[in-house]
């Protein structure tokens, strides 16, 4: 997931990577910060999804839709 924040931030990542581990273990770390991020992400469009968001969502949509044409 980091690629989504730029060369910027996944070059800073990596030194601090190396900083703290060297070049050994480096690969594991990058996994293991890319497996929090997805999960968080996750965590975070289900607390969305499961707060109506979803059905509040669609029916905008096809509210708008429906004026659209009305």
């Amino acid at each position: 997931m980091l690629f989504l924040f730029g060369a910027s931030l996944r070059e800073r990542v990596r030194r601090l990577v190396r900083g703290l581990h060297g070049q050994s273990g480096q690969s594991t770390t990058e996994y293991t910060l890319v497996i929090l991020v997805a999960a968080t992400i996750a965590l975070l469009l289900l607390n969305w999804a499961q707060g109506g968001a979803i059905v509040g969502f669609f029916q905008t949509i096809f509210d708008k839709v429906v004026a659209m044409f009305s």
